[in-house]
């Protein structure tokens, strides 16, 4: 992951969006011998910044908290988990199955300024959120200009 870009939400359907849909509509009903899927799955990621720390929200509905893992390696935030399949009767039959299962990894390449030893995570309604503060140093602080008996503070 290179260092988040400001983004804003837009309300139209946007072609990458679109490409995606198609994509699942044609490869999803794919699959192998062994019933796996042609595509892999891994959850889609918000990336957000405030002045004080950096924010992960992944969408992972249906993963219970002991199915996932997180770990902090190096540069590297890794996110890994399994959706469990749902069992279903043997006279269950299906005419269409579209949800996603199995395991997926998803890695994040850290910024220089979080401070990994307060990595701080939370699961609620299917949202994995994770939260990155900045080291103190890495903050925002005032720089007092000295000069002539005189002392001036300015934003840094």
């Amino acid at each position: 992951m290179t260092y988040p870009t400001r983004i804003r939400p837009r309300t139209a359907f946007s072609l990458p969006r679109e490409l995606d849909r198609w994509m699942d509509q044609t490869l999803g009903s794919l699959q192998f011998g062994s019933g796996e899927s042609l595509r892999e799955w891994f959850p889609r990621t918000d990336v957000s910044e405030t002045a004080d720390h950096l924010t992960l929200r992944l969408e992972i509905p249906g993963i219970r908290r002991e199915d996932l893992k997180i770990s902090v390696e190096n540069n590297m935030l890794t996110v890994r988990g399994e959706k469990k399949q749902e069992t279903s009767s043997e006279d269950e039959i299906f005419y269409r199955g579209e949800r996603a299962y199995g395991a997926f990894e998803r890695s994040f390449s850290l910024p220089s300024h979080v401070n990994r030893d307060e990595v701080r995570a939370s699961l609620q309604e299917g949202i994995l959120t994770i939260r990155l503060p900045r080291r103190e140093e890495a903050k925002a602080r005032e720089i007092a200009i000295e000069g002539n008996g005189q002392e001036k503070r300015i934003g840094a």
